[in-house]
């Protein structure tokens, strides 16, 4: 059994500002910053020492995984970036379509505006991580991703339903069991509080 740590990174100037941020980019503030570093102490607290790095291609996941790390010696993947959301990106939240009756996720409310749908989303962050695994030795992995993609490759491999209550907020990190091309979720931990919610 191999772990991976997926991580969400920390705030950014959109997430301040409440705008839509998936395809497009912004930096993190002096707060997200701030959150990456604890994250960052939280995790070398518990004695918890990282093989391979990763991060998304966007500038918010790779600071945030360098703050965490101190390292500098990762790999960048296309296929853990943001959900894109089409003509909604940069544009204020409360414009998003709303969810439809009972469903847990935006489904394909953004494909008719150039957005992907969380199918595509969950398939190519799967994808990316099995590689990732199957390529991993015994030590952890540590991946830097975002809230929507997150959501999205849980949504595709869930075998159990988490509490409505668990949110994957700035720096949440899903704490993965891998094996045998199986993903489980064992934890969400939040650093910055200290909170987490066992899954197994």
């Amino acid at each position: 059994m191999k772990d991976l740590y997926l991580m969400r990174h920390g705030q950014t100037f959109f997430n301040q500002e409440g705008l839509v941020q998936g395809a497009c980019d912004s930096p993190l503030t002096e707060l997200g910053q701030e959150q990456a570093r604890q994250a960052g102490a939280y995790l070398k607290e518990r004695g918890i020492r990282f093989g391979p790095l990763y991060s998304s291609t966007q500038e918010r996941a790779s600071d945030t995984l360098e703050l965490v790390s101190g390292r500098t010696d990762y790999t960048r993947l296309k296929g853990i970036k943001e959900w894109n959301f089409g003509l909604f990106e940069a544009q204020p939240e409360r414009l998003q379509p709303k969810f439809r009756p009972g469903a847990t996720s935006f489904e394909d409310l953004f494909v008719p505006y150039g957005g992907e749908g969380v199918n595509q989303v969950g398939k190519r962050v799967l994808v990316t991580l099995t590689e990732v695994m199957e390529q991993a030795g015994a030590e952890p992995v540590l991946a830097v991703s975002h809230g929507g993609a997150m959501w999205a490759f849980y949504l595709k491999i869930a075998a159990q339903a988490l509490d409505p209550k668990v949110r994957f907020g700035n720096c949440t990190i899903c704490h993965y069991h891998y094996e045998q091309g199986h993903f489980k979720l064992a934890e969400v931990i939040d650093p910055l509080t200290g909170d987490v919610y066992e899954c197994e």
